[in-house]
């Protein structure tokens, strides 16, 4: 389904200032990528276990690697793809993306407002280190109180027990269930929404 003109400018708008205005907190950097990020890339991309929880399609190559971050280095494609970069060594520890998913348009309480879907990979040696709290609590004060979200979507595998902890912990609340296909499984994934009043009455 194709983006409406409305979801297509916020997307524009967030990733022009985020390619701009790159975030920095105490350990990390979000920033665009570089083909030089290629070999950090591949070390996550080919994990196991982040490859289930996450259904990113598997990477078992170094030239496979590089026919994602070609994609995700494309400016025509609907989501943009931000790295999450260690400042201590400028190593690559991760994606942060953006986008918008086509059934927000069919939610006539969504649609017309201003919004974004959030999705973000980790490399697996870094999990349970408080990396991407660290990174998407900024988010998320910028999101709503500079650019003028008046909501996020994020949404997980039902058995991601780490980012259901995650969601909650951000303040995110249960929105909708479905299935998601992958490789001719169907795999129950839950939908969480945050709305900028909610999170503003949690200060």
């Amino acid at each position: 389904m194709e983006l409406s003109a409305h979801a297509k400018a916020v997307l524009t708008e967030l990733s022009a200032d985020l390619q701009t205005r790159p975030l920095a907190t105490e350990r990390l950097l979000l920033r665009p990528f570089r083909e030089t990020d290629l070999e950090d890339l591949f070390e996550y991309l080919r994990q196991p276990e982040q490859q289930r929880l996450s259904g990113n399609v598997p990477v078992e190559t170094l030239q496979e690697a590089g026919e994602v971050l070609e994609y995700i280095l494309d400016p025509s494609k609907p989501m943009t793809s931000f790295a999450i970069e260690l400042k201590q060594n400028g190593k690559v520890i991760g994606n942060f993306s953006i986008g918008w998913y086509p059934f927000l348009d069919q939610c006539e309480e969504l649609k017309h407002l201003r919004g974004v879907s959030l999705s973000y990979v980790l490399n697996q040696d870094y999990w349970r280190q408080g990396y991407m709290t660290e990174l998407l609590r900024p988010l998320y004060e910028r999101f709503f109180l500079e650019d003028g979200l008046d909501f996020i979507n994020s949404g997980y595998f039902a058995f991601n027990l780490g980012s259901e902890r995650l969601q909650y912990k951000l303040g995110m609340k249960p929105w909708m269930d479905h299935v998601f296909e992958l490789n001719g499984a169907q795999i129950p994934t839950k939908e969480m929404l945050l709305f900028r009043a909610d999170y503003e009455k949690r200060g």
